[in-house]
């Protein structure tokens, strides 16, 4: 089994409001770990376009991503200067 990774995931939900507890339900059935204390965060809340974060294996990713309105994005660390 491949290593889960860390991403910042994508949650498009045009006119709804958007909480972790709805996150959850979405992505329940998937594998997804997520980030309790990320998100969501609003990116575009006119065109309901939240993110959060959370661990995902390949095969949990490919779960996600069959949602509509779900897209993976990689999480890039930053480390001081």
């Amino acid at each position: 089994m491949a290593a889960a990774e860390r991403y910042i995931i994508q949650v498009e939900r045009p006119g709804e409001r958007i909480d972790m507890a709805a996150v959850r339900v979405l992505l329940g059935d998937t594998g997804v770990e997520l980030d309790a204390d990320y998100g969501p965060v609003p990116v575009n809340p006119k065109l309901g376009r939240y993110v959060v974060r959370g661990l995902a294996s390949p095969d949990a990713r490919a779960r996600a991503e069959a949602i509509p309105g779900v897209r993976f994005f990689a999480e890039v660390r930053q480390e001081p200067a």
